[in-house]
């Protein structure tokens, strides 16, 4: 059952500016034994990676319709990759955080910074209004940094990707698409490393909460997307706050 949970949760966090990982460490830190191997946390992500792809699906095929748009989008993809390929699987901060006494106070921090970042978005007046094919090589290694943030637990991802993309200049639709773009490889990227390192062993008990995940991660993605187009992040940024307050107090 709490396998089911886990994926309604995983599905909804992944998407919504909120961090999943970070949910996962107050979860954790509550109750000892709510605590999911890191297999099974990846195999989740298979159902967040698949909300993407059928959400967005007319969009994804598009990019295949032509040389030039499918080169101007693994370009675009390519350089907002490098920075958390680097910082993954080249530096100990992963293995830092995994170890670390502190972790619910290093996550409190996190979600203390996100929080802030989500506030000050509703001061942003996007003027330039780009689209995704308009981002530049600079502007998308910039989006590329604040993704490898998000290794931190309590820094989400898809909320520093987007606000950051916002902060650029890049139309609210289009920074979206770009944020949850930008999760496919990522999200497959570690799910494939997870699989390799697992012997390629499927825990069929994932099956039914990989669908729940996947099933919820489409409802989060619309939310996502009307509570950004209303100019609404900052409700998010009280969440986070909250959140950040009992890691402290916990």
């Amino acid at each position: 059952m709490y396998e089911i949970f886990a994926g309604m949760l995983q599905g909804i966090t992944e998407f919504l500016p909120v961090s999943s990982s970070g949910h996962l460490v107050i979860l954790s830190s509550i109750n000892n034994s709510l605590n999911l191997n890191t297999y099974d946390i990846a195999f989740l992500h298979v159902g967040t990676l698949l909300s993407i792809i059928i959400f967005y699906r007319s969009r994804i095929i598009n990019i295949f319709s032509s040389y030039e748009i499918f080169i101007s989008s693994i370009k675009i993809l390519s350089f907002a990759l490098i920075p958390a390929v680097v910082v993954g699987l080249f530096s100990p901060l992963q293995d830092i955080i995994d170890s670390n006494k502190n972790i619910l106070q290093i996550t409190g921090v996190a979600y203390l910074f996100l929080s802030l970042i989500l506030l000050f978005s509703r001061n942003l007046k996007i003027e330039k209004n780009l689209s995704f094919h308009q981002i530049t090589i600079k502007q998308s290694f910039i989006i590329g940094i604040a993704q490898a943030l998000a290794l931190v637990p309590g820094v989400s991802r898809s909320g520093i990707t987007l606000v950051t993309a916002m902060y650029l200049g890049i139309k609210k639709t289009e920074a979206i698409y770009f944020s949850l773009l930008l999760g496919i490889p990522t999200i497959f990227g570690a799910w494939l490393l997870t699989f390799i390192d697992s012997s390629f062993n499927v825990n069929m008990e994932m099956v039914v909460p990989t669908i729940v995940a996947f099933l919820s991660g489409l409802v989060a993605i619309r939310i996502l997307v009307n509570v950004t187009v209303n100019s609404k992040l900052q409700y998010f940024g009280y969440y986070c706050l909250i959140l950040s307050a009992f890691c402290f107090i916990n």
